[in-house]
């Protein structure tokens, strides 16, 4: 509601588009972030981290910009955390 809010208030749809994917990415950030603090995950938190990190920083590249910073950083981030994850599952089955 902020963000269309805001949107409907500067009277510009350049800010809408703008701020509906990165805004998206920023709760998703801040939900992996909250969950990597509650079960005590590190991967989950340094995921949370990079997601809000670079979701405020694909505001500074623009329209076209913005969904290949999204796409590459966001998704590359998504990339590292499954491939440390199956590293540490095979780490904790090979030693039990």
């Amino acid at each position: 509601m902020i963000i269309t809010a805001l949107s409907w208030e500067l009277g510009e749809q350049h800010v809408h588009t703008l701020l509906w994917p990165t805004g998206s990415a920023l709760v998703i950030g801040l939900i992996y972030l909250a969950g990597g603090v509650v079960y005590r995950d590190v991967l989950q938190y340094a995921l949370g981290g990079w997601l809000a990190l670079t979701s405020t920083a694909a505001l500074f590249f623009g329209v076209p910009g913005m969904f290949w910073v999204l796409a590459l950083a966001g998704g590359g981030g998504y990339f590292v955390a499954a491939r440390v994850e199956r590293r540490r599952v095979a780490a904790a089955l090979s030693a039990s």
